[in-house]
């Protein structure tokens, strides 16, 4: 009896053991060690937060807001077809307000132009009625509406909406669902920041504003499909496989990028603690723009004069996708004077012109996973892919940047200056206390 007994222990301990070995191999091959010289990510990362932050969202759009895009797209292509106007005025936050969806951005098939308030260019036409289509941002412009428009809004933290706390925005008496006749939510935040820095624990930072520039183009990718081939049956199989593009190369990118991100973060602080600016800088101007004054980043960005770099400086460079030669010339003249050059570029593009020469000229690189020619999206009546990711994937990599910085700095025990939103209460009387002392120390 006690010959099997201890036989029995023996069996069941064999099989213990190959068991943990297993279960020890499975683990190992979901969760591999991280590569040589690289440590683990921490919890409570801001720039894997902020990266984390910007998926669920994208995904909470996927679930939660296709299905009524579709069906706005449905609307706003039977009144396109029977000959009437398709308009954007969205206008806010910043990266639209600078034109993120402009009609001269790569792989936009304008056939629903952003008119932006803050370009006498493109003012709404006076005409705007019965038969045209508005996406809007905002309350306003009701005399369209009462005329037959149709307005599909876009909720933000900003404009009042059904998911804002009670007198927290900017319209109380006029929430967004009273000023259009479809609602697409956004899913950000209230205070419109991903990251709650532990030495500002009152305000958010790293915004989520191109998450309306994302909305803006899947609606415009399945109203382009629609166009092209008639499909008028409120189908959203093109908003779906812009988000999926661009959920996949955010993940993607976080997955590849994350250790190096945090990497940068540590050296643009050494090299602001060392008396250097930061100077975000590409070709179109809604990359600057949204870095300079948005709701939740940074008071000490700067615009960029590379006569007047020093080697203290941090450049970040943004690629635009269409003049590579630009982006070029100006790396070139930062490597001149010695800036820390951070490239966020394709580091492969689909027309075969090699960013390798940008690579060599930069300190630290980052691939936007955008060399699209043009967008992402085939669609019939196209000769080149529409609908572009670029724009948002340089915006999600440098706040991701910069919430790598907001950790390094605060790892040293200080705390940079931030833009709090005028649309918290308090933000305007916040924001005022607080610039003379940004002006002060310059970060």
């Amino acid at each position: 009896m006690r010959t099997i007994l201890l036989k029995s222990i023996s069996v069941l301990f064999v099989l213990g053991f190959f068991t943990a070995a297993i279960w020890s191999s499975s683990v190992s091959e979901a969760n591999p060690a991280p590569a040589a010289g690289k440590s683990v990510i921490r919890l409570n990362n801001y720039a894997d937060l902020f990266l984390r932050g910007n998926y669920d969202i994208l995904h909470m759009i996927r679930v939660r807001e296709l299905g009524k895009m579709g069906q706005a797209a449905k609307i706003a292509a039977e009144r396109k077809l029977a000959g009437g106007k398709v308009i954007s005025h969205l206008g806010t936050p910043h990266i639209m307000y600078a034109g993120a969806c402009a009609e001269d951005v790569p792989g936009n098939p304008n056939i629903a132009p952003d008119y932006r308030s803050n370009d006498p260019r493109f003012k709404i036409p006076e005409d705007l009625g019965k038969g045209d289509f508005l996406l809007v941002a905002g309350p306003g412009n009701q005399e369209f509406r009462k005329k037959g428009c149709i307005f599909l809004g876009f909720a933000f933290p900003m404009p009042t909406n059904k998911y804002s706390p009670p007198n927290y925005n900017d319209n109380p008496e006029t929430p967004m669902e009273t000023q259009a006749d479809m609602m697409i939510y956004d899913w950000a935040p209230k205070e419109d920041g991903l990251v709650t820095p532990s030495l500002t624990p009152h305000l958010k930072v790293c915004p989520t504003s191109p998450v309306t520039a994302v909305e803006y183009w899947a609606f415009t990718a399945q109203l382009a499909h629609n166009l092209a081939v008639k499909d008028t049956s409120g189908s959203f199989s093109q908003s779906a496989a812009y988000l999926d593009s661009l959920m996949g190369r955010l993940d993607v990118f976080h997955e590849r990028y994350l250790y190096d991100v945090n990497k940068a973060g540590q050296k643009i602080a050494e090299k602001i603690l060392g008396g250097g600016k930061m100077y975000p800088w590409s070709i179109r101007e809604e990359f600057f723009i949204e870095s300079n004054g948005t709701a939740g980043g940074l008071m000490g960005v700067y615009p960029l004069k590379p006569d007047s770099l020093t080697a203290k400086d941090v450049v970040i460079l943004a690629f635009s996708g269409a003049t590579p030669e630009k982006e070029m010339e100006m790396a070139r003249k930062v490597r001149e004077k010695g800036a820390f050059l951070v490239g966020i570029y394709p580091f492969k593009r689909e027309d075969g012109i090699s960013t390798a020469p940008l690579k060599k000229l930069c300190d630290m690189s980052f691939d936007n996973l955008s060399g699209d020619m043009d967008g992402a999206l085939r669609v019939p009546g196209y000769q080149r892919k529409i609908i572009p990711t670029t724009g948002m994937m340089n915006n999600y990599i440098y706040w991701a940047l910069t919430a790598a910085y907001i950790q390094a700095m605060e790892n040293r025990g200080i705390a940079p200056y931030y833009w709090m939103s005028f649309h918290v209460p308090g933000g305007k009387a916040y924001d005022d206390s607080i610039r003379p002392y940004f002006l002060k120390r310059g970060y």
